[in-house]
């Protein structure tokens, strides 16, 4: 496309997201690390709500901390992501792992030992 015709493409501020603070971008787990190059989640939500369906598969093959991950499941949508980064895999794990109450020590002690063996 010539310089001409992308001048006449009018912008589409709706995209901006300037107005966000840290605030509304950390909400629910989005805040636990501050990962590099990690866009925010409103920018998620927002592809994951225009390009798919309720009960949808989203698969993120890049997904760093796991953002595009949380924001499917949080949209009523299977997230699946991959990452090379050994640290992204784990932080995308607990950013997308429910936490549960443990009713007894006993189910704790369970729970540790299945963790850990």
């Amino acid at each position: 496309m010539a310089k001409q015709q992308l001048s006449t493409i009018s912008i589409d501020y709706s995209w901006s997201f300037s107005d966000k603070t840290i605030k509304d971008t950390s909400y629910i787990t989005h805040g636990y690390y501050t990962y590099p190059a990690k866009f925010i989640p409103q920018l998620a939500e927002r592809l994951i709500k225009e390009n798919s369906r309720e009960g949808d598969v989203v698969i993120d093959p890049f997904m760093g901390s796991g953002t595009t991950v949380v924001e499917a499941i949080v949209n009523n949508r299977l997230g699946i992501g991959t990452d090379i980064n050994e640290i992204a895999n784990l932080l995308a794990k607990v950013k997308t792992t429910p936490i549960y109450y443990w009713d007894s020590e006993k189910e704790v002690q369970n729970t540790i030992y299945k963790i850990t063996c």
